[in-house]
């Protein structure tokens, strides 16, 4: 019988150099924590340098970390496959928290801290949860009646360019920051400081004066002008509901035409899944997230006195942390400890709140920026860390919050099943840039170890000779470094019921270089993982920022186009299943299209 027969597209024909598949290296590493995890050393480098520098009193040191001083923080990792990675934690107390009359004077994972965007995260998963598939798509106007109403209202003289399109845009296209709608943040410097005046007793009277920016005068007896009453604290302001007296403001875009973050769609959202499931926000909250996971230490509004002294304030503090945002906690009103949300990190990589492949849809983009390094989901912002040496790419899956006196992060690294999360307060004006800062150190320090851990790994788990026990058939695999362009398991010897074949797996695997990397990591009810192989990029070409050859490279670019293509009997010959122990130790390989079983001696 003709070869051709059985195989149904051959790579032989493709060019040899493609791009890395989107996805990890190795195996997820499952010790984060012991003393002989790199990720562990990585981590105990980290926090001793940062000890040994917030610890220097000289006031010459005025850069770099040491700008971290005055910055109140705390920052720990997470790991779905070692449960002791949570006690990987680093917390500085400023003296202004450290000798503040209220609240704690020492953080640790335990302390409150109010989480500005941090919120949003929790909104969408309870929203996922408590709403059903068809509402995510349902346009606003059939949620809010007086949207509806604005909408006939203003039909005779609607304007693209000042009015939005309310009965265009849907919950999903708020989460995903894609509605188009106004920023939404009454606390905003031209609302606040120009056209509401709030400031009145400013030393710089100047600032208050619209003249000083050269603008013009408005009726200030207009209380359409000004901001709504709800969790504002300014004189005079509109005492309609801040849905209604958000309405009337123009669009940033149409929906769905670009990326535009708008606190005022998370409100929305937060309203709207009020108004759907017939809870409190309060309620839906608790239901959905905060009793299931168990975190006691989170709210979803003002914490009351009992929690005071293990909030995270001062008496200047106290302005942002004691007020409720009302209908913008939704936003980024909520509170948290680094102990809970390393449990909802778990929980996201664990899918302990929804089915696997609803998680898998969730994290995801929605749309891209115009940096390639980042990208948007709902309500994800999604960094590309790109490793040294390798270059390959790990999505980091951030919600980052950054308001006032508070910020923080949380980051789930899929391709780790691990992450981490930073919490900061400082009345500083600094606070926002330190806060970054102390994020940046914890990427550079922990994505390196993880690659490196994971390889380690790698090698005593599945690395070494499998043979089969009726036929003369067997395999050797190493693994290659992360430093090296190819990452991954590397075939080196394969004798297949006699013939050695070592020579074709350029052919059968898709050209020189290939590669085998996972592509399901586990099957519980078996404890199968299955890895794919193909050939890692090698000469890309013209790099970023070049428009040459832009399609004419598509190949170079494109294996995922050509995965699974090459087939004998119906399955590939890129598909390699490992069964391995409940440790993650490979006991067993079958090669698909070969099928046979192959012990690991």
């Amino acid at each position: 019988m003709r070869l051709s027969n059985y195989v149904l597209a051959s790579v032989i024909c493709c060019p040899a150099a493609f791009a890395n598949l989107l996805g990890p290296s190795y195996p997820p590493p499952r010790d984060l924590s012991s003393s002989h995890s790199r990720v562990a050393d990585s981590w105990k480098n980290l926090t001793s340098k940062l000890n040994t520098v917030l610890a220097d009193n000289r006031t010459n040191k005025t850069s770099g970390i040491y700008e971290l001083k005055n910055l109140t923080f705390s920052a720990g990792l997470f790991s779905s496959l070692d449960p002791n990675a949570k006690d990987l934690q680093f917390h500085h107390t400023a003296s202004e928290v450290a000798k503040s009359p209220v609240g704690v004077n020492k953080v640790d994972g335990n302390s409150i801290y109010k989480v500005a965007s941090v919120s949003k995260l929790f909104t969408v998963l309870a929203g996922l949860i408590e709403l059903e598939p068809r509402e995510w798509d349902l346009p606003l106007t059939e949620i809010f009646p007086f949207l509806a109403e604005h909408v006939r209202k203003q039909r005779n003289k609607f304007r693209l360019v000042y009015d939005v399109q309310w009965d265009k845009i849907t919950l999903r296209s708020l989460a995903g920051q894609m509605g188009g709608i106004p920023h939404g943040a009454t606390e905003e410097f031209l609302q606040t400081f120009l056209l509401y005046k709030y400031l009145e007793n400013s030393p710089n009277p100047a600032l208050t004066d619209p003249k000083f920016y050269g603008l013009p005068p408005l009726n200030e007896s207009d209380l359409t002008l000004w901001p709504s009453c709800i969790g504002q604290q300014i004189q005079g302001c509109n005492p309609v509901s801040w849905d209604v007296a958000y309405a009337p403001r123009p669009p940033v875009y149409l929906p769905w035409t670009s990326p535009e973050y708008s606190n005022g769609g998370y409100i929305f959202l937060g309203l709207a899944i009020s108004n759907l499931t017939g809870k409190a926000m309060d309620e839906w909250y608790s239901d959905s997230i905060f009793e299931p996971l168990g975190l006691k230490s989170t709210y979803s509004s003002s914490p009351d006195n009992s929690t005071r002294p293990h909030s995270v304030t001062s008496e200047a503090l106290d302005e942002q942390f004691v007020p409720d945002g009302g209908v913008t906690n939704p936003s980024g009103g909520l509170f948290s400890t680094t102990n809970d949300l390393s449990k909802l990190g778990i929980a996201l990589l664990n899918s302990t709140l929804l089915p696997s492949e609803k998680t898998q849809e969730w994290m995801k983009p929605i749309t891209h920026t115009s940096s390639l390094r980042y990208s948007v989901g709902s309500p994800w912002e999604i960094h590309r860390f790109v490793h040294a040496g390798s270059g390959v790419v790990t999505d980091l899956y951030t919600k980052l919050g950054d308001s006032g006196f508070y910020g923080g992060i949380v980051v789930v690294i899929p391709d780790f099943d691990a992450g981490f999360t930073l919490l900061s307060a400082s009345t500083q004006a600094s606070r926002s840039s330190e806060t970054l800062l102390a994020i940046d150190l914890i990427v550079d320090a922990l994505l390196p170890a993880l690659m490196e851990q994971a390889a380690l790994e790698a090698a005593q788990k599945f690395a070494g000779t499998y043979k089969a026990e009726d036929l003369n058939s067997s395999l050797t695999l190493t693994v290659v470094p992360p430093t090296q362009p190819a990452p991954g398991l590397k075939i080196t010897s394969w004798i297949s019921n006699g013939t050695d074949i070592t020579g074709l797996v350029p052919t059968l695997l898709g050209g020189p270089g290939a590669r085998l990397v996972p592509s399901i990591i586990i099957e519980q009810a078996t404890g199968g993982i299955a890895f794919r192989a193909y050939t890692a990029t090698q000469n890309r070409g013209p790099g970023v920022g070049s428009s040459s050859s832009l399609f004419s490279s598509f190949y170079d670019l494109g294996d995922w186009t050509m995965l699974d293509q090459l087939t004998w009997g119906g399955i590939a010959t890129s598909l390699f299943v490992f069964d391995v122990e409940g440790n993650g130790t490979a006991k067993f390989l079958t090669p698909g299209a070969y099928r046979v079983k192959m012990a690991r001696n």
